[in-house]
């Protein structure tokens, strides 16, 4: 049983559409479902954003829901490097947890290297694009292209989010092999539009979006090109997902054109 977590729900949906046999969670305090691809059977647990979400939801998840042979976080993240573009995949080979200093970044050690190949060949196999590289978990969200290239040089990781880290340390502290593969929704010099308006677990404010809004009506203009960003993200995640489902023997109709794994620009 692969154990998959997500923040939101937008993040899986096209991969859910690709399910077969779905039945929800029966348990107490986690919101997910049950789904078989490929041969393998998915159990899928919705945590919210941001790390303390993350990290309450999968303690409890792990608690209750016995017998992952892999632990797979997955969802949309910001390009710190920039060689990377909305849709494109990356692998994590390390996470990182940065301290609200900004300055600071520990390693999250997660069991998991032969199984990190191992998505990496079925990508491949597949003919899936996607690079290797340190994941970075924030706190909050990074808005700015200086904040992202400032976390990109104190920490060397090549896209950042605000879960990975919380998920790796409990599937750490289990013996439980962790693999996360993110999709790129920002690249680096973008502006993340409205992060003002979240509070530091990604819910948004009401009054602060209102008032946000009334002082920023130009981002109204910017939504469409997030959108069409979100959709290229989601799209790549159920892309990857299914060929991790199917060991990269999937339909000729979902392969790329060229496998490849690359490297971004440090």
């Amino acid at each position: 049983m692969i154990l998959l977590f997500y923040a939101f729900a937008r993040e899986i949906a096209p991969f859910k559409r690709r399910l077969r046999n779905r039945a929800p969670l029966a348990l107490d305090g986690l919101h997910g479902f049950r789904a078989e691809i490929g041969g393998k059977t998915f159990t899928v647990v919705g945590h919210g954003i941001g790390h303390r979400r993350a990290s309450d939801t999968a303690r409890r998840a792990f608690d209750l829901i016995p017998g992952a042979e892999l632990v797979i976080g997955t969802g949309v993240a910001g390009a710190l490097s920039s060689g990377l573009k909305p849709g494109d995949l990356v692998l994590s080979d390390r996470t990182l947890t940065i301290h609200t200093d900004g300055q600071v970044a520990e390693q999250i050690t997660a069991v998991g290297d032969a199984h990190i190949r191992a998505v990496g060949r079925s990508l491949a196999i597949a003919g899936i694009a996607y690079s290797t590289g340190a994941i970075l978990t924030s706190h909050r969200v990074l808005a700015t292209g200086a904040e992202k290239r400032r976390a990109k040089e104190s920490t060397g990781a090549i896209a950042v989010d605000m879960e990975t880290a919380a998920i790796a340390a409990e599937a750490a502290a289990r013996g439980i092999p962790f693999v996360a593969i993110r999709a790129v929704l920002d690249e680096v010099d973008d502006e993340i539009v409205g992060a003002a308006m979240a509070n530091e677990d990604g819910n948004v404010r009401p009054l602060v979006a209102t008032s946000y809004l009334i002082r920023n009506p130009a981002t109204m203009l910017k939504l469409p090109r997030m959108i069409r960003n979100l959709s290229r993200a989601t799209t790549a995640i159920a892309d990857a997902l299914t060929a991790i489902a199917h060991d990269g023997k999937v339909p000729a109709a979902r392969r790329a054109r060229e496998p490849v794994e690359r490297k971004c620009p440090r």
